[in-house]
């Protein structure tokens, strides 16, 4: 009797401690693409990262593939809270900050290296601000290239070439406006696309080299790759900003910390990677046209960068000085 009473007080203390122990606390990180591609690489990188710095305290969820929805439907959950986090394209935040568009400009950053100068500087604390007013919080700036064109009709070499193609483009009105200067028929169209691609739905779309290849966006008829090279393609890791504020200021510094190193690992991710796929894309017989025209497609979009106004025209130009 007494061994059956001892047993029964040892199994109350087990069940009182896993009752009392703390809860983790539950991030949902929210993405669009699929695991290969450099967005959900981070977010994996995040939650290994977080781990270290806050064993047992996170249960940090990536939802990958458009599990959660399109990239607008996601910034709009995180402006809510439901969703804590997400790495994005720059494209659909112009909805909720404005002043993001001036990172769309066309043939605005000549490198990588200009872009980190511009971002990891007084043009991402000033864009940190503008998130702030949307109810966003910044944590840190990764890319996914700089994005060229695709399609199935035609090599394109020149903006005369591109004319009329149905082109699809993230849903984001500089992006439209850049391949209406073109002359080509932009069609916005949230991510994934192969399907519209493989149907004939859409004679093309533009997006980096490891979208391209990890997408395998050759086997839905996309024969013709021209480096246009025409926007950088930055990445945002993007959350809910009374979530990050509210977090003990210990964990707010790690969650940062975790931002940054997933961040930076994406950068060199996609750096590192984009010959090797280039050439695999040609493997697998894309055309490429290496040299095209920059100069007439520099002409032809010039208006979308002169037609800017308000506090993305200054983010324009402090972009420009810090680059220069």
């Amino acid at each position: 009797m007494r061994r059956i009473t001892t047993l029964l007080l040892i199994s109350l203390l087990v069940l009182l401690t896993a009752s009392t122990a703390p809860a983790k606390t539950q991030i949902n990180i929210g993405i669009v693409t699929n695991p290969k591609l450099v967005h959900t690489r981070a977010g994996l990188w995040f939650q290994e990262e977080l781990e270290k710095l806050c064993p047992g305290k996170y249960e940090v969820v990536v939802h990958h593939s458009a599990a959660l929805g399109s990239e607008t439907q996601v910034l709009q959950q995180i402006q809510l809270g439901t969703t804590q986090m997400s790495v994005c394209t720059t494209g659909p935040i112009e909805a909720f900050v404005p002043e993001i568009k001036a990172l769309e400009m066309p043939f605005l950053f000549p490198s990588y290296e200009a872009a980190d100068r511009a971002l990891d500087g007084a043009v991402g604390a000033e864009l940190e601000k503008r998130f702030a007013a949307a109810n966003f919080a910044l944590l840190h700036f990764l890319d996914n290239g700089f994005r060229n064109l695709t399609n199935a009709r035609r090599p394109v070499k020149t903006p005369a070439d591109a004319r009329g193609l149905k082109i699809r483009t993230m849903e984001a009105p500089t992006h439209l406006a850049i391949w209406r200067a073109i002359g080509a028929n932009p069609t916005p169209m949230a991510w994934p696309i192969f399907t519209a691609l493989q149907q004939g739905v859409i004679d093309g779309q533009e997006n980096p080299v490891a979208v391209i290849h990890a997408a395998r966006l050759y086997e839905a008829g996309q024969k013709y790759l021209t480096l246009t090279r025409h926007v950088y393609s930055a990445l945002v890791f993007v959350a809910n900003k009374d979530f990050i504020s509210g977090l003990p200021a210990a964990e707010r510094e790690a969650v940062l910390a975790a931002a940054k190193t997933a961040s930076l690992k994406g950068r060199a991710f996609i750096r590192d990677n984009e010959a090797r796929q280039l050439e695999e894309l040609r493997q697998h017989g894309m055309e490429v046209e290496e040299h095209p025209d920059l100069a007439a497609f520099r002409e032809a979009t010039a208006p979308v960068i002169k037609s800017v106004s308000g506090p993305a025209k200054e983010i324009v130009a402090a972009i420009r000085r810090a680059i220069d």
